[in-house]
């Protein structure tokens, strides 16, 4: 079954959106920070309907939050609770 019920056409563009605004716009600046972070992008089910321009002020609020205070620990994930 496809992912979140989109075929692998609408998975790729998703990928390939995201990927090219993590290059252009999160990784420089980050490495422009002295920041030194592990980063996991995960695309929500919002992602397949979302234009780049949303996808892309989503990317540019957290690299803003990222690079804001590098040295400040972020807040641990919220758990999932078990089924």
């Amino acid at each position: 079954m496809p992912k979140y019920g989109h075929n692998s056409v609408e998975r790729n563009l998703v990928k390939r959106r995201l990927r090219s605004l993590i290059r252009c716009e999160l990784l420089p600046k980050v490495d422009a920070s002295g920041a030194v972070l592990d980063v996991v992008v995960r695309a929500l089910p919002a992602a397949y309907g979302a234009s780049f321009a949303t996808l892309q002020l989503e990317i540019a609020s957290i690299t803003a939050k990222l690079t804001l205070a590098p040295s400040a620990p972020l807040a641990p994930p919220a758990k999932i609770p078990s089924p």
